[in-house]
């Protein structure tokens, strides 16, 4: 797959699957928005590596969390690594320091699998996750709330 090749991907993906999406602020970068009944997950789409024959796919939720529940979100994340396969999740510092983050992720190298139904499976994957965090936050004893990402 050639970086042309991967920017073909993205773009007859989007196409099919009808989304409405919108172009980032790199070359052949695109996302667009999931909505999921915990709030709507941002999808981004670029090729990547070393000559762009890969396309990296990142899910991003719309909310960030406490950073004071860092530990409780980092613990959600890893038992959740453990049972995701072909995605991963990370807790990311946000510029605020009272804020993390979490993304999913997954690059897509070819092979075996076709690319819509990898983007498809990660983009599930990443509706589980999100749910379940949502679940952990409401679950907390106090009333601090998510704060919103944008």
């Amino acid at each position: 797959m050639t970086t042309a090749t991967g920017a073909r991907l993205i773009k007859s993906y989007l196409s099919t699957r009808q989304l409405r999406h919108f172009r980032g602020h790199h070359d052949d970068e695109y996302f667009f928005l999931v909505s999921a009944n915990h709030g709507r997950l941002h999808v981004h789409l670029q090729p990547c590596g070393p000559s762009g024959a890969a396309v990296q796919v990142t899910i991003t939720g719309e909310r960030y969390y406490p950073a004071e529940q860092r530990c409780r979100v980092a613990s959600l994340v890893d038992q959740w690594n453990d049972s995701a396969p072909r995605v991963s999740a990370a807790v990311f510092e946000s510029c605020d320091p009272r804020l993390v983050g979490v993304l999913a992720e997954r690059c897509y190298r070819g092979g075996d699998v076709e690319f819509g139904p990898s983007v498809d499976q990660a983009v599930q994957s990443a509706v589980d996750l999100f749910g379940r965090l949502r679940m952990l936050m409401a679950s907390r004893s106090d009333d601090a709330r998510l704060l919103d990402a944008g």
